[in-house]
């Protein structure tokens, strides 16, 4: 029977081994893992380039609505601003002050409290404005919201005149009472004050009689619109 010899199976073993190496096995793993990173990256990257091109596309697209936009916003202010205005005009239309139904009042007041002349009756009805204050946007984008312009109301009315009971002050008071307790007044006033008050002195124009003068100021609260 021939013998066979292998000259070559030192060497042959040796390829075997080095191809059993896992040094060698952890390589291909590590560049099986860095390719399927890098084509998972392209394909990220292509997506990330397909986003940008639909974003750029909606940014050219809002960039010719941008200004119609822009006008669309400025008639719904313009129109919210106007609607606004008019319903304040028609408050203060239904809500005005009308000077006949106070002064209507003051003379049934007058004409029941005795020793009472009034010699001057005095109006004031005035209103402190406001400004608006617009919307605004400061450097970092953030949006202040403006207010509406407000009219405050202030209306009173003076009373100067004379007392010339038996005891000349005493019918102030009962004046300044009677005043307050009539519907009209109790209903709408703030505040009655005496505000004046002079020392008792003759009346030049008829010896014999004694009075004291006084002023009374008649408040209504503040309305703001």
């Amino acid at each position: 029977m021939p013998i066979r010899l292998n000259l070559l199976a030192e060497q042959q073993a040796a390829e075997d081994l080095r191809r059993r190496d896992p040094v060698k096995r952890a390589m291909w793993v590590a560049g099986l893992i860095v390719g399927v990173v890098v084509i998972w990256s392209g394909r990220l990257q292509i997506k990330l380039m397909a986003a940008m091109h639909e974003v750029n596309k909606c940014e050219s697209e809002w960039k010719k609505l941008e200004p119609e936009y822009k006008k669309v916003m400025a008639n719904l202010d313009g129109a919210a601003e106007a609607r606004r205005k008019w319903a304040a005009l028609q408050s203060l239309a239904s809500n005005r002050f009308l000077w006949g139904t106070p002064l209507n009042a003051l003379q049934y007041v007058i004409a029941n409290v005795d020793d009472i002349q009034v010699l001057r009756l005095n109006t004031v009805q005035s209103y402190a404005i406001t400004e608006p204050v617009k919307p605004s946007t400061n450097s970092d984008g953030i949006v202040s919201r403006g207010k509406p312009g407000t009219s405050t109301e202030r209306i009173t009315f003076t009373i100067d005149a004379k007392d010339y009971s038996k005891r000349p002050g005493d019918q102030i008071y009962k004046f300044q009472e009677a005043i307050n307790n009539y519907a009209q007044f109790k209903t709408n006033l703030q505040k009655i004050e005496l505000t004046l008050r002079s020392p008792e002195q003759l009346d030049p124009n008829n010896p014999g009689k004694r009075f004291v003068t006084f002023t009374l100021e008649c408040r209504y609260p503040e309305k703001t619109r």
